[in-house]
C-alpha cells in the first residue's frame, strides 16, 4: 500500500508585516487563463482537442496554462490515466461530449462552463484582457533522496476581492507520458514510434478536490493582503500503476472564488536535487512461471543521482530470507534501466512476502526497496472450468487452451456483440495431468476491459480454487498457464547413477562449460529448455567418452533467467539448472 503523506503550512501576512511578497509580483496584471480540458485515450476527437489548445497556449506563452483531466467514460481504460478528482471536476462543468474544456471555470453564454474545443481561442482572449486584482506564483523543488516535493506560492492582491474567501489550488501535472490513445493521427507532432505523447496530464490534486481556503476575518479580502503557503507532498512511485517520473513533473496554480470561477494562475517547474550517488526503485515485477515452483523477477531503476550508475549489489527477500546478486552496467543520470535478477523459488499454494532492494550503488550504501505480495496457485484438481465474462463486443474475443506440447485441447469464440448474455461458462473438457495454457485474443486491440463494459476471467477447477484470474486489460492478447493433476513441471533431476553433469560458470554470461561425465562411451543428445520445458538450444547429438567430456555452451543470446541443461544418453537422462545473468 502506498502512503502519501501532505503537510500544509499557511500563513496570512498583510504587507508591511514580517512577511513580504518575495517572487509573486505585486504590480497590477491581467488575467492568465487556466484551461482544463476533459479527455480520454479512448476519444477520437480529443488529440484535436490537444492540438487546438496548444496552438492557444502556445500564441500566449506565459499566460496560458493547461490542465488534461483524463476522465469519463472515454477514459475507462487501460492504462488508467483516471484520478480521483476528474468526475468531481467535470460534473459541475454541464459537459456533454469529448473533448470538452472550460476557460477558467467561467460561463460564457447559458448557465454551463464546458466549452467546445472550437470556442476555446475565442474565449481565452477575452479573460486574457481582464484585469485581476489578484497575482499568484509559485516556486518548487523535489528532493530525490526522500522523493519529497515542497511547493512555496505566495499570492498578493492588488485590488479589493469581491469576497472574503477565495481557494488557492494547486495542480500536479505530468508531461512525456507515452501510451494510447485513439484518433492520434489528427495531432501527429503528439505521436512517438507509434504512441502517443500525453502532456500537462493531470495526478494529483495537492490542495485538495476544491482547494485551499484564503480568508480575512471580516470584510472582502482588501488590496495589499499578501498570503504565502508551502505544501509539501512524499511523491509515489508511481499513480495508477503509471510511474511518476520526476523530471516531466510540472506544477500550475490558480486561485478561485469558489469551486468554480478562476480568477488567474500561473505554473513553475520544480528544481531537482540529486544526491551524488542514488538509485531508486520504481517497479518490482514478478511474473509466474508456471508449472514450477518459480517466478522470473525483475525491477526498474531510476539513477536520481548526479553520477553514472555502474554497479550495484541488489537484495532479493521471501519471507526475509536473502537472495544477492551484483549488477553491472550503466545506467546515467535519471535515466532508467530495467534489470533482470535471478529467478526465484517460490512456495505453492500461499501468499510469497518479496522484497526486492538496492543495498550499494557504485560501492557506496542506498537504500530503496518495494515490496509484494504473490499468491502462485496449486496445481488444479478435478476438473477446470473457465469463467469468461465477455465486453460489449463478444465478437473480438477468441481464446485457445493449449497443452505442454502445443495441442489444441479446446477453443472458443468470437462471441456475439451485447450487454447481455456476457458471461460464459465453459467446461475446458482438462483430463490428463500437464501443464496448460490459456490465450485470450481482441481483434481490436484493447482487451476486455477498455471502458465498453467491464470484462475479465477466472479459471477454477472443481474443487473451486481459483488457478488464473485476470482484470481483463491488455491489448492484442494475454497468456497465462496453470498445471492440472500431478504434473510438477520440469525440475533439476537424476534418472540414472551413471551420468553426471557439472557446469560453470553458474551464473552465466556468455560462455558455459559442460563437464559431462559417463561410465561408459555413449553418443549423448544435448539440449536447452527454458521453465516450460521448450527447447531454446539444440547442440544435437555428440560421441561421448567413457569419463569426463567438456562442451562449451554459447548463451549469450538468451535472455537472463533460468534453464535446464538435458542430457539424454544410452546410459540416463539428466536434468542441470543454469542462470543466465
Amino acid at each position: 500500500m502506498k502512503k502519501i503523506f501532505i503537510s500544509l503550512l499557511g500563513a496570512f501576512l498583510a504587507l508591511g508585516a514580517m512577511a513580504q511578497p518575495t517572487f509573486v509580483s505585486t504590480t497590477p496584471a491581467n488575467k492568465n487563463v487556466v484551461l482544463e480540458e476533459y479527455t480520454g485515450i479512448n476519444c477520437g476527437y480529443c488529440p484535436d482537442g490537444h492540438k487546438l489548445a496548444n496552438i492557444f497556449a502556445n500564441a500566449n506563452a506565459g499566460r496560458v496554462f493547461l490542465i488534461n483531466i483524463h476522465q469519463g467514460s472515454f477514459a475507462n481504460a487501460t492504462p488508467n490515466y483516471t484520478t480521483q478528482w476528474g468526475n468531481a471536476l467535470a460534473a459541475q462543468t454541464g459537459l456533454n461530449g469529448y473533448p470538452s474544456g472550460t476557460v477558467n471555470r467561467r460561463v460564457f453564454t447559458g448557465t454551463n462552463t464546458a466549452l467546445n474545443r472550437s470556442e476555446w481561442a475565442a474565449k481565452g482572449p477575452i479573460v486574457l484582457s481582464e484585469t485581476s486584482f489578484v497575482n499568484v506564483a509559485a516556486k518548487s523543488q523535489i528532493d530525490m533522496a526522500t522523493r519529497t516535493l515542497t511547493v512555496d506560492v505566495e499570492v498578493y492582491y492588488t485590488g479589493n476581492a469581491d469576497d472574503n474567501s477565495n481557494k488557492l489550488n494547486v495542480a500536479l501535472l505530468q508531461n512525456n507520458v507515452l501510451g494510447p490513445q485513439g484518433g492520434m493521427t489528427s495531432n501527429p507532432g503528439q505521436v512517438i514510434n507509434g504512441q502517443y505523447n500525453h502532456m500537462h496530464m493531470l495526478r494529483h490534486l495537492i490542495t485538495g478536490q476544491w482547494g485551499d481556503e484564503l480568508k480575512v476575518e471580516s470584510g472582502n479580502i482588501p488590496a495589499g493582503t499578501f498570503f504565502t503557503k508551502t505544501y509539501t507532498y512524499e511523491l509515489p512511485q508511481d499513480i495508477n500503476d503509471i510511474p511518476l517520473m520526476v523530471k516531466d513533473l510540472e506544477i500550475v496554480v490558480f486561485v478561485a472564488k469558489n469551486n468554480q470561477v478562476i480568477y488567474t494562475g500561473s505554473a513553475c517547474t520544480p528544481e531537482i536535487i540529486k544526491p551524488e550517488y542514488g538509485a531508486s526503485i520504481t517497479s518490482y515485477n514478478v511474473e509466474d512461471i508456471p508449472c514450477s515452483e518459480y517466478v522470473n523477477q525483475s525491477i526498474k531503476v531510476l539513477n536520481i543521482g548526479n553520477e553514472t550508475i555502474t554497479s550495484m549489489v541488489i537484495d532479493t527477500k521471501i519471507f526475509g530470507l536473502s537472495l544477492t546478486s551484483e549488477w553491472e552496467g550503466s545506467i546515467a543520470s535519471f535515466e532508467t534501466a530495467e534489470i533482470n535478477l535471478s529467478v526465484l523459488e517460490v512456495q505453492e499454494g500461499i501468499d510469497n512476502e518479496l522484497q526486492a532492494n538496492i543495498i550499494t550503488v557504485n560501492g557506496k550504501p542506498n537504500i530503496s526497496s518495494v515490496d509484494k505480495t504473490l499468491f502462485k496457485p496449486l496445481a488444479g484438481q478435478n476438473g477446470v472450468t473457465l469463467n469468461l465474462k465477455l465486453d460489449r463486443y463478444g465478437s473480438e474475443t477468441t481464446w485457445t487452451l493449449k497443452n505442454s506440447s502445443g495441442g489444441l485441447i479446446k477453443s472458443g469464440g468470437p462471441y456475439t456483440d451485447g450487454t447481455t448474455g456476457r458471461l460464459q461458462v465453459i467446461d475446458l473438457e482438462v483430463t490428463e495431468s500437464d501443464c496448460y495454457t490459456f490465450e485470450i485474443r481482441d481483434k481490436y486491440n484493447d482487451g476486455i476491459n477498455a471502458g465498453y463494459l467491464v470484462g475479465g476471467y477466472t479459471i477454477v477447477d472443481g474443487d473451486g480454487k481459483t488457478l488464473v484470474v485476470s482484470d481483463g486489460k491488455f491489448t492484442t492478447s494475454q497468456t497465462k498457464g496453470f498445471g492440472y493433476g500431478d504434473y510438477i513441471g520440469i525440475e533439476e533431476v537424476l534418472v540414472e547413477k551413471n551420468v553426471s553433469v557439472n557446469v560453470y560458470p553458474n551464473p552465466v554470461r556468455d560462455i558455459a562449460n559442460l563437464e559431462i561425465s559417463l561410465n561408459s562411451s555413449s553418443d549423448a543428445a544435448i539440449q536447452v529448455v527454458d521453465m516450460l520445458g521448450r527447447n531454446i538450444i539444440d547442440l544435437g547429438t555428440k560421441s561421448m567418452k567413457a569419463g569426463q567430456n567438456t562442451i562449451q555452451l554459447n548463451t549469450s543470446n538468451l535472455n537472463n533467467g533460468m534453464y535446464f541443461v538435458k542430457v539424454s544418453t544410452d546410459n540416463g537422462v539428466i536434468s542441470k539448472k543454469i542462470t543466465v545473468s
